[in-house]
């Protein structure tokens, strides 16, 4: 214990050390006077004694520095009163350096005049007499100066005990054993001294502390505590309350006094608590209670703790006491809450709040009464953020929000339960319970699908979107929240997948659906692995002429499992799942190397879809198979569609001209079918244009068919491109395009796609004797 306590001694602060130093040495001044009186006596008794035996200089001079000694003893104590009892580190140097030369005065005195008087035993018996004298008064004088007094002491009963042992007999030693035992004891009341000092001011500290924290609570040091005391009667009625405590309430003093304290607070269960706490005059700690306020006022909220008074003076008083106004905590709770729950953008509930309302109505069986999920899609989001960026993509989110909540307050179809919330990015939910919510769910899906389709006004920009919907309906297409969150997901999809700006309600067939999809993509996937691709081509013809030109390069699936899977079975997956760069890089690479193998310099056309494109890896996979095939670049041609250049069209103009630097051919594909630009043919160093074989298959039928093919070819002349008209199926279609000018032709006429073994060089040939001998 007493290791604990002189740990926490030596370990205290400076206000600590400060604080004792003080007190040390205003108890020493009390007997400083007595110390230097005694120590001026002892010097005047040596002189008159010792004047007739011992030289009188030294003698003299030892006196006047004893008495120099306390003089400067008397100084630093009036030093100290003039500084107003308050000790700095000098004053304890200086009061520890005398202490020091009185003790080294009182050794000189014994070490010089002991052998002065060996043979005069009452001269001795005085010296030693003397010295015990100031040892015992010294020590009482110094006691509250601990180290000051160690090191006198150990000077003066130092110095008695050597002279006293070098000393023949029994009765020296003897004595030189009491003094080494007195001077143990001494040792030990020093510390003993210096403990209680420093417990003491350890007590004044901690009580100071104390009081300090009182008046904080009690708001006595300037009125603006967040904490303050109340006291209450035995019938729980206020007593003694303070001006801070009214103030709160925006009361007088002398209305609260009085006055019921449970009457301060707005029914709850804690109100309750409080109740049965101070009836039962049990303590209780941290009761968070609402006050009563007036309608429309913010809310305030206190932390109340008390317990019961057994000891005050006061026996009117039955219960103290603390309340702290939590008003701000419960604010920033509320605040924490409201982001945890509702999105920051649209103000609706979140995902989070969502799925627990859902997950509490089918918990209370509602959704076997009847429950319906609508979720909620905006048409075309991603096109409005890249083309009008995110700011306005906001601003769409927020009204299309707004135009929501609108459409279901104001239908009334929804119902007093009802939730509308943000699932996050373009997608929102409404969820909607009761006998009749499927048929009002049906005809608010109608309402939203109509007045979505209204254009959105945003910083000026008209915006056409429109909503898709898909709905779920329990217990018939669900009776869990799980359930219900994938049906009604798919039934979106689908809604999507016909066109958009439609609702549809969840089918079994299009789990079905949603299932063979996931087969077909894993198949796919594998297809890449087992080497399931194959490679077809299609003869590229002179149109003059009808000599072959080259191919163009197409991919077939032969699956294992599928069969022969042809390109619109699985070309708009791949292309959705991103499975079509891998495919396509594949594609480019077998492409080439048939290419580089044919005897006759043909070209070869590749299509190229826009993710394939933005791909990083397509200009490397293209200079690669260039390097390792040896092909020359000018027999290598990309086929684009319009659409590559509606998105990221900087970025993909920059890599068109990267490949037309290279000396690969570019041509764009189904010119005029989609969303035609002539500053395309400007912008990008096309070399072909393809005419769509729907203006083929009609120009024998349709005057605006032949016009459009005319237009194109014309066009193409004028920018020096070349043309190709694709679907060629009939000799008529050649005659016409030849008489048109068109370049190059494609179709059944020349050849339908086949296995690139087909029209390999030795293939070519027996087909041709084949067809000489028929």
């Amino acid at each position: 214990m007493r290791d604990t306590r002189d740990q926490r001694l030596h370990q205290t602060p400076t206000e600590f050390q400060t604080r004792l130093g003080n007190q040390q040495i205003s108890a020493h001044l009390r007997v400083v006077r007595p110390l230097v009186l005694g120590h001026g006596l002892t010097a005047l008794v040596i002189v008159a004694a010792f004047f007739p035996i011992v030289a009188s200089v030294p003698l003299l001079a030892w006196a006047a520095a004893m008495l120099i000694a306390c003089a400067h003893r008397i100084e630093l104590a009036r030093a100290f009163l003039r500084a107003g009892r308050r000790a700095n580190p000098s004053h304890a140097r200086w009061l520890f350096g005398n202490s020091v030369a009185l003790g080294a005065l009182h050794a000189a005195m014994l070490f010089w005049l002991w052998p002065q008087c060996a043979d005069l035993p009452e001269y001795r018996l005085l010296l030693a007499m003397t010295s015990i004298t100031l040892i015992a008064g010294s020590t009482f004088a110094l006691a509250s100066l601990p180290r000051a007094a160690s090191t006198y002491l150990s000077l003066a009963c130092g110095a008695l005990m050597l002279l006293l042992l070098t000393q023949v007999g029994v009765a020296s030693v003897a004595t030189a054993l009491l003094v080494s035992g007195a001077s143990i004891v001494l040792f030990r009341q020093l510390a003993g001294v210096r403990r209680q000092f420093a417990s003491r001011i350890m007590r004044d500290l901690e009580l100071a502390r104390s009081q300090d924290t009182i008046r904080m609570l009690l708001n006595d040091d300037d009125g603006k505590g967040a904490d303050w005391l109340f006291e209450l009667d035995s019938a729980c009625r206020i007593v003694n309350s303070s001006d801070r405590f009214a103030a709160a309430l925006g009361v007088a003093r002398s209305e609260l006094n009085g006055s019921a304290f449970i009457d301060l607070f707005a029914p709850s269960r804690e109100r309750t608590r409080l109740h049965d706490h101070l009836t039962q005059k049990r303590a209780f700690r941290g009761l968070t209670m609402a006050l009563a306020t007036r309608a429309g006022d913010d809310p305030i909220w206190w932390s109340v703790s008390a317990r019961p008074s057994r000891r005050l003076a006061h026996a009117s008083v039955a219960f103290r006491g603390v309340i702290g106004d939590i008003s701000a905590t419960k604010r920033a709770e509320a605040r924490v809450r409201h982001m945890a729950n509702y999105d920051g953008m649209t103000g609706l509930p979140n995902r989070l709040m969502f799925n627990s309302a859902l997950a509490q109505m089918v918990a209370k069986d509602v959704v076997r009464q009847r429950m319906v999920l609508l979720l909620v899609d905006i048409d075309h989001f991603k096109s409005v953020n890249d083309t009008l960026g995110h700011p306005i993509g906001d601003q769409l989110l927020k009204e299309f929000s707004q135009r929501l909540v609108d459409l279901v307050g104001d239908s009334r179809l929804a119902g007093e339960g009802s939730i509308v919330a943000r699932l996050g990015g373009d997608e929102f939910a409404i969820l909607m319970g009761g006998e009749d919510s499927a048929d009002q769910a049906i005809r608010l899906a109608e309402l939203l699908v109509t007045r979505m389709a209204e254009p959105f006004v945003i910083s000026g920009n008209p915006i056409e979107s429109g909503a898709s919907i898909g709905m779920a309906i329990s217990p018939f297409d669900g009776e869990t929240a799980d359930q219900l969150l994938h049906n009604a997901t798919l039934a979106l999809h689908f809604s999507k997948d016909q066109g958009r700006g439609r609702w549809e309600r969840f089918e079994q067939a299009m789990d079905t659906q949603v299932r063979e999809r996931h087969a077909l993509e894993r198949d796919l996937r594998h297809a890449l692995v087992r080497n399931e691709l194959r490679l077809f081509l299609q003869p590229i013809v002179d149109v003059a002429t009808r000599s072959r030109k080259g191919y163009e390069a197409l991919v077939r699936w032969e699956s294992v499992e599928r069969g022969l899977v042809m390109p619109n079975d699985f070309i708009p997956l791949a292309e959705e799942t991103g499975l079509i760069v891998g495919l396509g890089e594949w594609v480019i690479r077998t492409a080439m190397a048939e290419a580089a193998a044919w005897q006759e310099p043909l070209m070869i056309a590749v299509n190229v879809s826009p993710a394939q494109l933005r791909s990083p890896n397509f200009l490397p996979t293209i200079i690669h198979g260039l390097a390792d095939t040896g092909l020359d670049p000018g027999r290598l041609e990309i086929e684009i569609t319009e659409g590559v250049l509606l998105n990221d069209s900087a970025a993909n103009l920059a890599v068109l001209h990267k490949l037309h630097g290279l000396g690969v051919r570019v041509s764009l594909d189904d010119f005029g079918t989609g969303y035609s630009s002539l500053n395309y043919l400007q912008l990008v160093p096309f070399d072909k244009i393809k005419i769509d074989r729907s203006f083929v298959s009609g120009m024998e039928t349709r005057a605006d068919c032949r016009a459009i093919v005319s237009s194109v070819i014309e066009l193409a002349d004028q920018l020096d491109m070349v043309t190709l008209a694709e679907g060629v199926e009939e000799e008529s279609q050649l005659e016409m395009l030849r008489d048109k000018g068109c370049t190059m032709a494609q179709g059944w006429l020349f050849g339908k796609a086949m296995p690139a073994a087909h029209y390999a060089p030795q293939a070519l040939r027996d087909s041709e004797k084949n067809q000489h001998a028929a």
